[in-house]
């Protein structure tokens, strides 16, 4: 496994468990601010490439969905189960031809999940499982199901059959689902990994600056034909758009919460090409920055 790079300004997100429950939950019945049955951050389409320390499992209940992690590509079903493990960059996309494509979505912190799995540095649980593999393995459907319908129906003391629920899960993946990475020893895969997950912090952490497919290269010291090859391999985008992505992304927080003008916005957040951004902007969010301004008031 690739090692893991760190950023005090990166765009990592923070593990808020709800409900003194054990993990972060939402489902598709019941999530704060949910629009159209979507659940976590419902109005983006597409989640840019990143990376955390904790571990996710994405159960997608409707619609299609498209995933990238680390270099493979995951076209996800109903009923289709998508980890994403500590360290792992990743990508996810939901199809164009789908407005609702609500999903069950659990993290848990990865202080937590190393009280009760000791080797969970080297523990790499299975990437993506269909729906008859998830039907297959003993005790995994029904505790999934239990799981959302504890929490939508949130009567009182409902966290102790959840927990007792999620360790069933967890147990179940563990015993069926997961193993042991091996070391790697240093090649040009790892090392390439590396360069992209240096890059995706970099952008991050600079994206209000000018930059360039050439600064980005140079930043790794490669040619800039590699580099257009080798992120585009891991994040599922090139780098143009994935730099636009992040952009507009900050846009759109600021506009929630902002009174100043669109222009001055886009300027604050490095963008200068108002017909890509708007291209960017309508294929994440499904609208105009004019009327998500308007819907957020």
């Amino acid at each position: 496994m690739a090692q893991i790079l760190d950023y005090s300004s990166v765009w990592h997100e923070v593990v808020e468990e709800v409900d003194h429950l054990p993990v972060y939950f939402s489902s598709p019945g019941r999530n704060a601010g949910c629009t159209q049955g979507h659940c976590h951050r419902t109005d983006d389409l597409t989640i840019p490439a990143h990376w955390h320390e904790y571990v996710e499992f994405l159960w997608l209940r409707e619609g299609r969905m498209t995933a990238v992690v680390q270099a493979d590509t995951y076209e996800l079903a109903p009923g289709d189960l998508l980890t994403i493990n500590s360290g792992e960059l990743h990508m996810t996309k939901i199809s164009s031809r789908t407005a609702y494509c609500p999903y069950v979505l659990i993290q848990v912190s990865f202080q937590r999940l190393r009280e009760y799995l000791p080797n969970l540095e080297r523990l790499r649980f299975t990437t993506c499982l269909r729906k008859a593999e998830i039907d297959e393995t003993p005790g995994l459907s029904q505790a999934l199901c239990a799981m959302q319908q504890l929490f939508e129906e949130n009567a009182d003391g409902y966290q102790l059959l959840f927990t007792a629920r999620f360790f069933e899960f967890l147990h179940s993946m563990y015993r069926h689902h997961a193993a042991l990475a091996l070391p790697e020893a240093e090649n040009a895969t790892v090392r390439d990994l590396n360069r992209v997950m240096e890059v995706v912090g970099w952008t991050q952490a600079h994206y209000q600056q000018p930059l360039s497919l050439d600064d980005a290269a140079a930043h790794i010291g490669i040619s800039k034909e590699y580099f257009c090859r080798i992120f585009k391999k891991y994040t599922g985008q090139t780098y143009l758009d994935y730099l636009c992505m992040i952009r507009t992304t900050h846009f759109y927080d600021a506009l929630q919460t902002s009174d100043e003008s669109i222009p001055a916005l886009m300027e604050r957040s490095g963008l200068t090409n108002y017909k890509t951004f708007l291209r960017t902007f309508r294929a994440l969010y499904g609208t105009t920055p004019q009327k998500a301004r308007l819907h957020a008031q």
